[in-house]
């Protein structure tokens, strides 16, 4: 069961991987020009937007995944693991609250509304693969504790 919500979970995040290509894409006539200017030209094109976030976010998922299998297997302690992928998380949503910032002032304020989505979607999609793989951590990290019953051991027989 839990191997479907994963590949349910990744389908989901590569329909949001084509949105936010699709959203960075199409910026109005002065984010054009800023990204002519910038020299930006890995999103200028849908095919280079589609790979430049596609890339970001298949590393992103592929550092998450391989700390996922390394804690499943033993070589990485559950807890190093989480740690790692909490500071992961933290990292992203600060990017998330930089790239905010950023399309808040200045000339990135006037880049449009699904160019400036675009651009947080990224930093949100990056959060959300870090922070699934560190709550599946956490969910895998009960440990089984067995109690022994009193039905289980032996009974001795006194004699009387």
């Amino acid at each position: 069961m839990e191997r479907r919500s994963i590949i349910t979970f990744y389908f989901f995040i590569a329909a949001l991987t084509v949105l936010d290509a699709v959203l960075i894409r199409s910026p109005n006539l002065l984010g054009k020009i800023g990204l002519i200017i910038y020299k930006y030209h890995y999103l200028r094109t849908f095919p280079k937007a589609l790979l430049t976030v596609s890339l970001v976010v298949g590393l992103s998922a592929l550092v998450s995944e391989t700390l996922c299998y390394l804690v499943s297997k033993h070589y990485v302690r559950n807890m190093t693991g989480r740690m790692l992928l909490l500071i992961l998380t933290v990292c992203s949503v600060a990017l998330l609250v930089k790239t905010g910032m950023d399309f808040s002032v200045g000339s990135y304020s006037r880049t449009g509304l699904r160019f400036k989505l675009g651009a947080y979607l990224l930093p949100a999609i990056m959060t959300t693969v870090f922070a699934y793989s560190g709550f599946r951590l956490v969910k895998a990290a009960k440990p089984v504790v067995e109690v022994p019953s009193f039905e289980s051991q032996p009974v001795k027989e006194t004699d009387s």
